[in-house]
């Protein structure tokens, strides 16, 4: 559960594990474009492969994490990256979305033992409900990205 971690931006800034960058706001818009763009190739292969529907799925929270990231000037610093960005959601949206982001967590762990044990199989259940935690995440982070930057405009 990533929700344990008591991470807030600060202590992450503070032990390394993010660094401050410029706010790029073309480059937050194409981020969370790619974003939607993973979740209809992850609706779209859902038919034929499972495995592929996951990992599109997971791609386009990594993709929208990124984003969230970038709209609040920071961006991961050390290996683990991945990892970093789920923590940098949790600390910033906190405990009200942490079933969804612990539902994040876990695809997060899943995807790397597709990549490193390709034997790990995928059911279509598991691949609709990453598609299904990815679009409520998405969502709520695009949500996010509009109230607190108006200076987007989404030309999606």
């Amino acid at each position: 559960m990533i929700y344990k971690y008591k991470n807030t931006v600060a202590s992450l800034k503070r032990d390394g594990f993010i660094k401050e960058c410029p706010i790029d706001i073309k480059t937050i818009n194409n981020l969370i474009k790619r974003s939607f763009r993973d979740i209809e190739t992850a609706k779209r292969n859902l038919e034929i492969d499972n495995d592929c529907s996951y990992n599109y799925a997971y791609n386009a929270i990594l993709h929208a994490g990124l984003a969230f990231m970038e709209s609040k000037g920071y961006r991961p610093d050390i290996i683990g990256k991945h990892a970093i960005i789920v923590k940098f959601i949790n600390a910033v949206l906190g405990k009200k979305f942490s079933g969804l982001i612990n539902n994040y967590d876990f695809m997060r762990k899943k995807r790397h033992k597709f990549i490193y044990e390709p034997d790990i199989p995928c059911s279509k259940l598991e691949a609709e409900k990453a598609i299904n935690t990815a679009v409520e995440l998405i969502e709520i982070i695009k949500k996010y990205l509009k109230e607190n930057n108006p200076q987007l405009s989404f030309d999606f």
